[in-house]
């Protein structure tokens, strides 16, 4: 898993998140989550497989989903992509160290893909989000996920394993 992200890729996903940002915006709603990316309040799950389906199906070198829990594991905050690096990455804030999240939670990475698990943490994959994001798309998500992605060659993912 040590794995490095060259700065090209870095980039390709930093722009993948602006433009998420772009179409979604921030959360206005007075709250925890005031002014986080509204793509990260709810469609977080949806995003990180949608993500993580489109990588694994393009590259060799896989990420996983990782679940942003609170300290006591009780109720999932978020839910984010593992890179090959270590790094994390999700559609409103793009890479990004798990430093972010400490000591406040605790980060679960989940080794092997289990749908029923990702529904459940992320309380429902196919819902809607009329409060923080009453625009989500699921196609639109996939279609931006697949433009960005198919800017990175396989080429340059296993020469930066």
């Amino acid at each position: 898993m040590n794995t490095q992200i060259n700065k090209w890729i870095e980039e390709i996903l930093n722009n993948l998140s602006q433009h998420i940002n772009n179409l979604y915006g921030f959360v206005q709603i007075k709250g925890d989550n005031y002014g986080e990316p509204a793509i990260n309040s709810g469609p977080c799950g949806a995003f990180a497989n949608a993500f993580y389906q489109a990588w694994n199906m393009r590259f060799d070198t896989k990420v996983n989903i990782a679940f942003i829990m609170t300290n006591d594991l009780s109720e999932c905050w978020h839910i984010a992509i593992r890179l090959p690096n270590g790094m994390l990455f999700d559609g409103g804030c793009g890479v990004y160290s798990e430093k972010k999240y400490f000591p406040k939670f605790k980060i679960e990475d989940m080794k092997e893909f289990n749908l029923a698990l990702l529904d459940e943490k992320s309380y429902g994959l196919d819902r809607k989000y009329p409060r923080y994001c009453p625009d989500f798309s699921i196609n639109e998500v996939e279609k931006i996920i697949e433009h960005y992605l198919d800017l990175i060659s396989k080429d340059e993912i296993n020469k930066s394993s």
